[in-house]
C-alpha cells in the first residue's frame, strides 16, 4: 500500500510527521532531563515494579515503588545537601590555613626530584615555582568552596523549583513504570530498522549501559560512604562533603579517589603524623584494590569493560557540557557509538562489501 502512494503525498506527509516531531522536541525540551532521568530510573527499578506488579493492581505498585525510589534516592541525597552545607565553611577555612602548605612549601623546596623536574620544564620554556604551589593550593579549596556554597545555596533558595522538579520526575517515573513495555513497542515499531536489528541494538545497549552505570554507581556508592566514615574516624573536617567528593571521584577511572586520598596522605605526612599517613595509605590501596581489580570485573562482567581513558574523557566531557549528569550522559554516549559500531561490522559491512565487489 505504502508503494502505491504518489510522491507528493509522502513527501507532505513526511514533512508534516518531521514538524510534529519537532514541535513535541521543542515542547518537551524543558524537560528533557527530568525526562532522562525519569527514564533511567524506570528502566533499573522496572525489575520490582513487575514483582509487585504479580501481587497487586499496577498503578499500586507504580505508587510503592516511586516511594521506594524516593527512600533510597532522593532522601538520602537531600540528607547530603543539608550536610555539605553545614561543612562547606569548614573547607573555606581550610584554604585559608598557612601552615600546613608551608610545611609543603618547604618539603618541595628540599626535594632533588621536584629540582630536577623545575630544569626539565624550563628547557620547554614553562616556569615552574615552587613559592607558588601554597598560593595555588589556597585559590583551589577557598574556590572549590565558594563554588560549592552557591550551589547549595542556589537550590535552597530555589527549593520551589526543586520540589516541582521533583514532581514531575515523580509522575513520569509513576507513569513510564506502567506503560514501560507500551512504548518500548511503540518505539520499535517507529523504527526503520528490522526487528531483529532493533532488538539487538536495544539488548545490547541495556546490557552494557546498565552494568556499567550501575556497576559505577554502587561502586561509587560504597566508596563514598567508606571514605566519609573513614574521614569522621580519622577526626577529619566535613566528613560528608569529602564522601560526596569521592562518591562522585569514584566514577572516573585511573584518577578516581586518589584524589582527595593521596593529598591527605601528604599532609598527614608533612604534619608528621606518620601513622595516620599509612592507614590512610593503606586505605586508599584497599578501595582501589577491592572496588577496581574485585568488585567492578565482577558485577559488570568482562564484555562491558570499556577502556579506562575512553570512559574517563566521557565522564569529563559529558559534565563539561550538561553538568552532573555528564557522569551518566558521557558514558551512555560512548556505549551508544561502540554498539552501533559492532551493528555495523556485523550487519552493514559485509552488504558494503559485497556491493563493491560486485560493482568491481
Amino acid at each position: 500500500m505504502t508503494s502505491s502512494l504518489p510522491p507528493l503525498q509522502r513527501i507532505t506527509f513526511l514533512f508534516i510527521f518531521l514538524l510534529a516531531l519537532l514541535m513535541l522536541g521543542v515542547v518537551l525540551w524543558p524537560f528533557w532531563n527530568q525526562l532522562f532521568v525519569a527514564f533511567f530510573l524506570a528502566s533499573i527499578f522496572h525489575p520490582a515494579y513487575s514483582r509487585l506488579s504479580s501481587k497487586t493492581r499496577p498503578w499500586v505498585a507504580a505508587a510503592l515503588t516511586c516511594t521506594l525510589i524516593t527512600l533510597c534516592v532522593f532522601l538520602p541525597l537531600m540528607y547530603c545537601i543539608k550536610s555539605i552545607s553545614a561543612e562547606i565553611p569548614a573547607v573555606i577555612q581550610l584554604g585559608r590555613r598557612t601552615d600546613i602548605f608551608a610545611l609543603l612549601q618547604q618539603t618541595l623546596q628540599n626535594s632533588t626530584l621536584i629540582q630536577r623536574t623545575g630544569e626539565l620544564l624550563a628547557d620547554f620554556g614553562i616556569n615552574f615555582e615552587v613559592a607558588n604551589i601554597p598560593e595555588l593550593m589556597t585559590r583551589l579549596l577557598t574556590t572549590a568552596g565558594l563554588f560549592a556554597s552557591r550551589q547549595v545555596s542556589t537550590w535552597a533558595t530555589d527549593i520551589m523549583r526543586f520540589f516541582f522538579d521533583f514532581c514531575i520526575l515523580i509522575v513520569c517515573i509513576y507513569f513510564l513504570l506502567i506503560e514501560y513495555h507500551r512504548l518500548t513497542a511503540f518505539l520499535l515499531k517507529l523504527s526503520p530498522l528490522p526487528e531483529a536489528q532493533n532488538r539487538l541494538l536495544i539488548d545490547k545497549f541495556s546490557s552494557i549501559a546498565g552494568t556499567i552505570l550501575i556497576g559505577n554507581g554502587l561502586s561509587g556508592l560504597i566508596q563514598g560512604v567508606l571514605g566519609g566514615i573513614f574521614f569522621a574516624a580519622m577526626g577529619l573536617v566535613s566528613p560528608v562533603l569529602w564522601g560526596v567528593v569521592m562518591g562522585v571521584l569514584a566514577f572516573l577511572p585511573i584518577l578516581g579517589v586518589g584524589l582527595v586520598l593521596l593529598p591527605t596522605t601528604l599532609i598527614f605526612f608533612l604534619k608528621g603524623k606518620f601513622w595516620q599517613a599509612v592507614v590512610t595509605l593503606v586505605f586508599y590501596l584497599f578501595l582501589t584494590v577491592f572496588i577496581e581489580y574485585m568488585f567492578k570485573p565482577k558485577f559488570v562482567g568482562a564484555q562491558a569493560q570499556l577502556p579506562p581513558i575512553l570512559v574517563l574523557l566521557s565522564i569529563i566531557g559529558g559534565m563539561s557540557i550538561s553538568g552532573v549528569l555528564g557522569i551518566i550522559y558521557g558514558p551512555l554516549a560512548v556505549t551508544a557509538f561502540l554498539t552501533l559500531s559492532d551493528m555495523y561490522v556485523r550487519e552493514y559491512q559485509p552488504y558494503l562489501d559485497s556491493r563493491g565487489s560486485n560493482g568491481d
